[in-house]
């Protein structure tokens, strides 16, 4: 089950509460977009995924490099050891990318001080924050929605510092309601943390769409509990398996935005 940290959903949910309202009608798909379901239902919310959805990671990030020069470490050793804390970082058992270090360096049978750790992760931090970039597209999409007055959410498996990169990169504006795998204690496709944004904008599944790259199986879960799903073909390692999720399948955002809003105009 998962929990809240600090509180209820309600911690994330800034923007006023909506009254759930249902209108069904029939909608061909167009613009190069594949749909699965021939009667829909009209979209009245979004629920987005953040990384290689709204954000990327640039392919060589250099603060792991960095590090492992720092703390004279083989990083071909080292990496596997902090992929493998990457799940219970993302559940919040894990806090903080001191901890991770200290604990993935550890994990390899290094034996480094905690404040040298804690020097090399902060020396090198900024490099990290700087390899994450807002999608060319992210900010016209998501201002295109709002002006649609849809409510938007944030649905992220994402460890604690993924919640300064938000904020860092000037997205919070734009979400009624952001739910981070850490703070409520649970994964995607787990249908429960996507029952806690559709609390948060007060709407059922159905009144909703979620937009993801389809990674951690985030479009079968989503689907499961009754989401109109969205696939951005990223091209990604896990994008032809999560084609069978996708109740639409788009090529970039600006295919995302003219599906959501052909299925919003029934509203």
């Amino acid at each position: 089950m998962c929990r809240l940290r600090g509180g209820s959903a309600r911690l994330w949910a800034e923007g006023p509460v909506l009254a759930p309202a249902i209108a069904l009608g029939e909608v061909a798909t167009t613009l190069m977009l594949e749909s699965r379901k021939e009667t829909v239902i009209a979209i009245q919310g979004v629920c987005f995924d953040l990384y290689s959805t709204l954000v990327h990671e640039k392919q060589e990030n250099p603060f792991y490099r960095d590090v492992a020069a720092e703390l004279n470490l083989n990083l071909n050793r080292w990496m596997p050891a902090y992929r493998e804390c990457h799940r219970e970082a993302m559940l919040g058992r894990i806090s903080g990318m001191f901890e991770r270090v200290r604990r993935s360096v550890e994990g390899v049978g290094y034996q480094r001080p905690p404040e040298q750790v804690a020097a090399a992760v902060h020396q090198s931090w900024p490099k990290f924050l700087a390899s994450i970039d807002v999608d060319p597209q992210t900010e016209a999409l998501l201002d295109r929605l709002r002006g649609r007055g849809l409510p938007l959410a944030l649905v992220s498996n994402a460890s604690d510092h993924s919640e300064e990169i938000f904020q860092r990169l000037g997205l919070p504006k734009y979400f009624d309601v952001t739910v981070f795998s850490f703070r409520v204690q649970c994964l995607k496709p787990n249908p429960e943390i996507y029952q806690i944004a559709l609390d948060g904008l007060a709407l059922a599944p159905g009144q909703c769409a979620f937009v993801g790259d389809g990674g951690d199986r985030e479009l079968f879960g989503a689907r499961r509990i009754g989401l109109t799903t969205i696939l951005v073909d990223r091209q990604l390692k896990h994008t032809d398996s999560a084609r069978a999720d996708a109740d639409i399948v788009a090529n970039d955002l600006v295919e995302v935005g003219a599906a959501i809003e052909e299925r919003s105009a029934q509203a």
